[in-house]
């Protein structure tokens, strides 16, 4: 039951779920309409408490899995491979309460994401260094030629590492994020999560496209120090008769920090209603998609054996081209 066999049996049974869950909570409200002649909507804490269990577990299965073997694996030989790993995990676990959160939840999302990315920069490593004293190559060319001797293999590590980083950003998203609106005139402030923002200005004035710009000016602090100037302003089209909310936007790779100007009046100049959005680590998220794109790049390569295959065909329609061509000229 521990072999990488049965595990990647598991973890399809749990895409399955996971595909499960979602289409249920899909088709849901047309089950409702139809039975009960009422339609019951399904919404995002549905999902969460379905699938996150699912999700738990098959980032827990992303670190055991490369760490068993083929055929037969115990809890022995498992544990062996992966004890320093999770010691390690745990550590940064342990910090993480006493430097971030408490959250219960956020804890174990950040052990497990902790241990799958040490487990597998330690196969990295291992293979690595195990190359470096085979071939007595440099560090940087034996790693190049081992990734590329095996491209399934360290491209399917390389989605392992982007999943986790993903996973950060949805556990900062879902379990950290904090928002606040208010109502605040000129040269007073709106406070959230050690962010402090001022209201300076606001001013309209014509868009390149037609549209009427309403755009405020505020101040951004965290703490005593001023981290510059974000522009929220709204796009009234005239012949849409649509307004287009454009938010003021700071990214860091800790948090993001929204501003929405949601209403200003002519008539109230003075005032300004702003909604403000604090989403941390959800950079993350999209630093996490980008090398995903490359894992998946690094496994779907061909191998060289597979890119020979082309070339010999081109070679033999050259040596027809050329035979073709000489029956030709003799022919003229």
């Amino acid at each position: 039951m521990l072999s990488r066999e049965a595990l990647f049996l598991l973890n399809n049974l749990l895409f399955i779920s996971i595909l499960v869950v979602c289409f249920w909570g899909v088709v849901f409200p047309l089950v409702s309409q139809l039975f009960t002649g009422q339609t019951v909507t399904v919404g995002p804490p549905f999902y969460q408490a379905a699938t996150a269990p699912l999700f738990a577990v098959l980032m827990l299965l992303m670190g055991v899995a490369p760490l068993s073997a083929w055929g037969h694996s115990s809890l022995k030989t498992l544990g062996r491979a992966i004890w320093k790993s999770a010691v390690a995990a745990l550590i940064i676990t342990v910090i993480l309460f006493f430097t971030y959160t408490n959250n219960p939840i956020a804890l174990v999302g950040f052990f497990l994401v902790a241990l799958v990315l040490l487990v597998t920069l330690q196969e990295f490593g291992r293979a690595t260094f195990a190359r470096v004293r085979a071939q007595n190559e440099n560090i940087f060319v034996a790693f190049w030629r081992l990734v590329g001797r095996d491209r399934r293999r360290y491209g399917g590590y390389v989605i392992h590492i982007s999943m986790m980083l993903m996973a950060v950003g949805i556990l900062g998203i879902n379990l950290f994020q904090v928002q606040t609106q208010g109502t605040v005139s000129t040269n007073n402030s709106l406070s959230l999560s050690g962010y402090t923002v001022k209201y300076d200005s606001v001013a309209q004035f014509p868009g390149p496209d037609g549209q009427q710009v309403t755009r405020a000016i505020v101040s951004v602090y965290q703490g005593k120090n001023y981290l510059g100037d974000l522009y929220p302003r709204i796009d009234y089209y005239p012949t849409e008769q649509q307004n287009m909310t454009i938010p003021g936007q700071r990214s860091t790779l800790k948090d993001d920090l929204y501003i929405i100007l949601v209403d200003w009046q002519p008539a109230a100049a003075n005032g300004a209603t702003f909604k403000i959005f604090v989403n941390p680590l959800v950079n993350w998220l999209w630093i996490g998609a980008i090398i995903f794109l490359f894992g998946i790049i690094i496994a779907a390569w061909p191998d060289r054996e597979v890119e020979r295959i082309p070339a010999q065909m081109r070679s033999i329609h050259q040596a027809d081209k050329q035979t073709d061509s000489r029956q030709a000229s003799a022919a003229d």
